[in-house]
């Protein structure tokens, strides 16, 4: 084997191969920000999805995700926001409440502090979200439709039932506490669309 055939071969996991010149002399133009990783990847990606589309969705599927898979973001990220605000607020609290402490002891009682008022509010605020979801995706159900009128009943009902068991007055507090939050949100995330009505 001569020094020229040698260089012709080459190793792969499924044995040896040979590199035929036919395949050396292909030109590869380089698509700018992609590698030219073999002559058979050179094209245009945007060929094959002339839409523009990034996703491939089953038939009937709408491109939108709807109140089902977005619940499980939003009670995720409650979990995790209350988790923060609760440590933070456990901290402030902890290094307020033990100035007479000093060492080891000091330092177990903040994390205590910590420790106790995340894991609360964490917890209230995943529940506020689930009911807050559970009833977002059955009045979207109900109704057939998804818009801003779903999401400011959902945050209303959702108030009324979590505060349920304080009384009516506070029933009815956090039902409007539940409005004017999620009025807020619907106003700042759909202005165009809350323009088209005007």
């Amino acid at each position: 084997m001569d020094s020229n055939d040698s260089s012709k071969r080459g190793f792969s996991l499924f044995g040896n191969y040979s590199s035929n010149e036919s395949m050396a002399n292909v030109p590869v133009h380089s698509t700018p920000g992609m590698n030219s990783l073999s002559p058979y990847l050179n094209f245009d990606p945007r060929v094959l999805n002339p839409r523009g589309s990034q996703f491939i969705l089953p038939e009937g599927q709408k491109e939108k995700r709807g109140r089902l898979e977005l619940m499980f973001f939003t009670i995720g990220g409650s979990v995790i926001a209350g988790s923060m605000i609760g440590s933070v607020s456990g901290l402030y609290r902890g290094m307020t409440e033990t100035r007479d402490l000093i060492g080891s002891v000091r330092t177990s009682s903040i994390i205590n502090y910590v420790a106790r008022q995340g894991a609360t509010t964490s917890s209230a605020m995943g529940s506020i979200a689930l009911i807050y979801s559970l009833i977002g995706t059955g009045v979207s159900w109900i109704r057939g439709v998804d818009d801003e009128l779903n999401t400011v009943a959902s945050g209303g009902l959702t108030g009324l039932l979590y505060r349920s068991t304080a009384g009516l007055k506070s029933a009815l507090r956090g039902s409007l506490y539940g409005v004017a939050a999620s009025s807020v949100y619907v106003m700042l995330t759909s202005k165009e669309r809350l323009q088209t009505y005007m």
